[in-house]
């Protein structure tokens, strides 16, 4: 039965879904074998993580690099991303020892020893370097210092501790570049999340001074509106901005009935997205 359990779960992360029949059949097991939640997400984790992996050295194969819809579809939080690591490490040890032997065939031809005209070649060189070494030096002196002062103008626009916190969280990774791009170029400190959960965790442990959270994270998962429930249970006291496509009065009414302090609707114009921000967050 485990065999069959983890035979389904492959299959079902192989496609990316878990059909409602593949469901039926995962739960019919989950009863037979009186597995409990933990011990079945265990088992599930597990076939997930390695599902994963296999489509990124796919991915790689193929010169493929850009890795954010997987992490999206295979559902990857901050703490598998260290599960993976070690996974790939794994991956990346077995693979090149095939080509050892190879390399070692090329490698010694090169430690043979020089001639004698070699050698008196390289003790001329050496001697001629010698006798002027002055220029070098003052060259060497002088380019740290063209590089250094462009960096030390710069520390005073990263001063976090300056300025506020804004948490943005968004599953689209376009969108969260670009809202990010317009409340870093206006003075402020920006800060981003893929998913709720990792907002909810960047919020409880940061406590940014706004949120700006988008609403739909996928079918299946927690809401923007959940993160914002979830964080009023912690007693914590943000303003709290919904940027989304739905555009439903409905919808935006239930928002403030919520406690929602803004909503705006996506795409949204930079001049009025600041405006928003400098509304709660005055420089």
């Amino acid at each position: 039965m485990r065999e069959e359990l983890i035979s389904l779960l492959e299959e079902a992360f192989e496609a990316g879904i878990i059909t409602s029949t593949m469901q039926s059949q995962i739960d019919a097991i989950k009863k037979n074998m009186n597995l409990s939640d933990a011990d079945y997400q265990q088992i599930e984790d597990q076939i997930r993580l390695d599902a994963y992996v296999k489509k990124i050295k796919e991915r790689e194969k193929k010169g493929i690099t850009f890795m954010g819809d997987l992490r999206k579809q295979y559902k990857i939080t901050e703490d598998d991303k260290l599960l993976v690591q070690e996974r790939l490490k794994t991956v990346a040890k077995k693979a090149p020892v095939s080509k050892q032997p190879e390399l070692a065939k090329q490698t010694p031809p090169k430690q043979n020893p020089p001639s004698q005209p070699e050698v008196t070649k390289k003790t001329e060189s050496v001697k001629q370097r010698e006798q002027t070494p002055a220029a070098e030096p003052v060259k060497k002196s002088e380019s740290p210092k063209k590089q250094e002062t462009p960096k030390k103008a710069e520390p005073p626009k990263y001063d976090d501790g300056a300025r506020p916190l804004v948490l943005v969280a968004d599953d689209n990774e376009t969108q969260l570049f670009l809202t990010k791009s317009i409340i870093e170029e206006n003075n402020y400190v920006c800060v981003t999340a893929d998913s709720p959960e990792i907002a909810v965790r960047i919020i409880s442990e940061k406590l940014p001074a706004l949120v700006i959270c988008d609403v739909n994270f996928g079918i299946g998962r927690p809401t923007g509106l959940d993160v914002f429930t979830n964080i009023r249970t912690k007693n914590i006291q943000v303003p709290f901005i919904i940027m989304s496509a739905f555009i439903q009065k409905e919808f935006k009414d239930h928002a403030k009935r919520i406690g929602i302090t803004e909503y705006i609707t996506k795409p949204a114009d930079p001049a009025q997205l600041m405006a928003v921000i400098k509304k709660y967050l005055p420089q």
